[in-house]
């Protein structure tokens, strides 16, 4: 007995397994007659058993695939299986959901049969990857520009300013001003950023010398590292050794982290920068000697807006969620060590390139 054979006639085995599976499960012909639905699209679209075999499978997708269906069912008479489809259903009253699955034609005597579509409900999903776009654009827009605006009003009020008051407040209340638009701007540039990331946004692929590129980044954030007073040290373990990569998005994951350890850092100290290399993959590390992370605080240190109670430092506390991102859009990983008292070690690993 075959498999549509035993689904539409079984009362056991795979079609009680159907039956009570949350997933929408169809059986039609290319030409879309009905020869199988399970409890799941029939509750989700409306249908009685009854009446399902009635409707045409077509009816219940939204017109605008009409041109999809052609290709997607030339494909799949050609033998391809479609893994990742996404359409919007119509129920019997009209409501809409958006769904995503795979689509595969079987057949019989070298003939198109029939095909097996089998969906899940990604409507709420939707709506939310919806309103973060529109958050984002809000953010972008209706946000960002007027800060910006009243930015550059208060900076250039401040060129303006006597300092004639003895007590220098309106002065304060400015730069006060000027501090908390700056801060806001990052956070929203960050978050921009981060989203930008997130939806897919490419990243730039060539061959990174990795104590080169460690090299280059030092270079740049030394001087900020002086004016504090610490001490920013390379060791390198893995000269030589090279990784595929968005070199700019890299240097952004390591100024990060070693602008984050210069925080933590007291005045005489030093972060180390360390590359090296473990088991096919480049690692490199940030090792700061600052107070550690708190214990309770670890398991969200890669979240987005984490900053530890008592270890506000300013920033947009969206660093680390951005350089996590970075680093597994690479095909690596991000970790950290951490000792109370005795400094942190952060580290992002990279596949070598061989």
């Amino acid at each position: 007995m075959d498999e549509l054979d035993t689904i539409v006639t079984s009362g056991t085995g795979l079609r009680d397994l159907l039956e009570s599976i949350d997933d929408l499960v169809c059986l039609a012909t290319l030409e879309g007659r009905i020869l199988y639905v399970n409890r799941a699209w029939r509750e989700k679209l409306g249908y009685s058993k009854e009446e399902i075999g009635a409707v045409n499978s077509y009816q219940m997708i939204h017109p605008h695939h009409k041109e999809d269906i052609q290709k997607t069912n030339a494909r799949m008479m050609a033998g391809e299986e479609l893994l990742h489809v996404e359409r919007t259903m119509v129920s019997k009253t009209g409501q809409q959901y958006e769904v995503e699955g795979s689509l595969s034609c079987r057949f019989k005597d070298g003939k198109p049969w029939y095909v097996r579509a089998i969906f899940r409900d990604i409507t709420a999903r939707k709506q939310v990857e919806r309103m973060k776009d529109e958050l984002i654009s809000m953010a972008s827009h209706e946000l960002r520009n007027p800060l910006m605006a009243i930015r550059t009003s208060l900076q250039l009020l401040q060129e303006e300013m006597s300092p004639a008051d003895p007590k220098g407040r309106p002065a304060q209340i400015v730069e006060l001003g000027l501090r908390n638009s700056d801060r806001m701007l990052d956070l929203i540039n960050a978050y921009l950023d981060l989203a930008k990331i997130e939806a897919g946004a490419a990243f730039a692929q060539k061959e990174v010398d990795v104590a080169a590129f460690i090299a280059h980044v030092v270079e740049l954030i030394r001087p900020l590292g002086l004016r504090s007073g610490i001490e920013i040290r390379e060791e390198h373990a893995a000269r030589g050794a090279r990784v595929s990569g968005d070199e700019d998005r890299l240097a952004q994951v390591l100024t990060n982290l070693v602008s984050n350890a210069m925080k933590f850092s007291k005045p005489g100290g030093a972060v180390t920068v360390r590359s090296e290399q473990k088991e096919g993959a480049v690692r490199v590390s940030v090792v700061d000697q600052g107070s550690g992370i708190p214990e309770e605080f670890r398991h969200k240190i890669f979240g987005k807006f984490a900053q530890a109670e008592g270890h506000r430092r300013g920033g947009s506390g969206l660093g680390l969620a951005i350089s996590k991102t970075i680093i597994e859009k690479h095909g690596g990983r991000i970790a950290f060590d951490s000792e109370t008292g005795k400094g942190t070690t952060f580290y992002f690993e990279l596949p070598r390139r061989v």
